[in-house]
């Protein structure tokens, strides 16, 4: 049995996070406040409702388990109770509101930077723009929403990551493309108070870096794309396009070569590559 979501935990996780890294003791950490739901409906719908309240940038929602839990489009997150990480993070970038998308990217590079220590042999991998993969299949996805309106505009970030759960957890249709941390792990349970401040503190270093140092968080990403340079398929308002993804954009998009011509393409419904049915 692994302990359960604990916000000392995490908080002692994620101020050994930021000295691991480095970070400016007075930099503001997110996840520096936090909450913890045994059950709640979507902890997106809660941080989204913190942010109109006009809480701080940087809180976090936990969830041991969702109800209402959704993915990219129209897709479902499946989270087992008390067996993997589900959370939410308000964000409110003073940053010009055409680089807020780098966002998405941040989350997925430090997703996979924080759980890279659980995962040794196998390297994780960022599918653009921001799911993470091992071995070919899903370890994690993360949504980012933007709520407020034009009067108070701000983040919400979704991140659902599989961390305890065992194959039979999983849906028949899920089993086979799924993968989770204890699988990586070598079958040993990974404590998600560690790895959630683990990845709260990657997200603040990141966050921190996105306006001044994005081209180098770019670098980085290239690096663990599970795409690039492969021909890919996909889709825009129900539309399929195939192209080779050649790099990415100075916010993050997709720069795709389709014929002779090379277009940056900012959002997408799917994204696979050629063959591929996920």
């Amino acid at each position: 049995m692994t302990p359960p979501l604990s916000a000392d935990a995490i908080a002692e996780a994620l101020a050994a996070g930021c000295r691991s890294l480095r970070l400016d003791p007075d930099l503001p950490r997110l996840g520096g406040e936090v909450e913890i739901h045994p059950s709640i409906g979507s902890p997106t719908a809660r941080a989204g409702e913190l942010g109109q309240a006009g809480a701080p940038e940087g809180r976090a929602v936990f969830a041991e388990t969702q109800t209402t839990g959704r993915g990219r489009g129209s897709n479902r997150w499946t989270a087992p109770p008390g067996q993997n990480l589900t959370f939410s993070v308000l964000l409110r970038p003073a940053w010009p509101m055409a680089q807020w998308p780098r966002m998405a990217h941040v989350a997925g590079l430090a997703v996979a930077r924080a759980a890279q220590a659980w995962s040794d042999d196998v390297p994780l991998l960022v599918k653009w723009p921001n799911d993470v993969y091992a071995d070919g299949r899903k370890l994690a996805g993360m949504l980012l929403e933007l709520k407020g309106g034009r009067q108070s505009p701000h983040l919400v970030l979704g991140i659902g990551l599989n961390v305890n759960s065992r194959s039979e957890d999983f849906p028949p249709d899920l089993a086979s493309t799924v993968t989770t941390m204890r699988a990586l792990n070598g079958g040993q349970p990974v404590d998600r108070n560690h790895l959630a401040g683990a990845i709260l503190a990657e997200l603040t270093h990141l966050y921190d870096r996105a306006t001044t140092d994005f081209a180098a968080i770019l670098d980085e990403i290239r690096g663990r794309s599970l795409l690039l340079g492969q021909t890919i398929q996909f889709s825009q308002q129900g539309v399929w396009r195939t192209g080779e993804l050649i790099g990415f954009g100075e916010n993050g998009e997709m720069e795709v070569k389709i014929g002779q011509r090379v277009e940056q393409i900012a959002a997408a419904e799917t994204v696979r590559t050629r063959g591929d049915g996920a």
